[in-house]
């Protein structure tokens, strides 16, 4: 089982990747996870981020995912945040967010072999 820390440093490196983008785009994680597609590219970024750490419980998965969402926002504590983390869950069904997911995974594999290529797909889905 992962320790609190390591969670927290691979749920940061997520939440770089994301911000990153939606600064770019300028759009705040409130305005951009209202979107089904945008939800699943960033559970997408914390689950392809558990697959590269080896996460294999899912309790872990789930509290990466969970760390990573919360992060997102200015106050984790914001009820706001865990209203996306339930949104997360009740989607993974859906064909648009699961073409979210995969491209959030892509974009951290593509990162991980070759870390000149930074993640876009989140900028360039919120620039269209």
């Amino acid at each position: 089982m992962a320790d609190a820390d390591r969670l927290g440093k691979i749920a940061t490196i997520g939440q770089d990747l994301i911000t990153t983008q939606l600064t770019m785009a300028m759009q705040t994680p409130s305005q951009a996870l209202e979107g089904t597609w945008v939800l699943g590219y960033c559970f997408g970024i914390f689950d392809a981020l558990a697959q590269q750490a080896d996460l294999d419980d899912g309790a872990e998965v789930f509290s990466l995912v969970t760390l990573g969402f919360l992060g997102l926002f200015a106050d984790p504590a914001d009820p706001e945040a865990a209203a996306f983390i339930r949104r997360s869950l009740d989607r993974q069904d859906n064909p648009r967010f699961q073409e979210g997911a995969a491209a959030g995974g892509t974009d951290v594999f593509v990162w991980v072999a070759d870390r000149t290529k930074a993640p876009n797909a989140l900028f360039e889905h919120l620039s269209r």
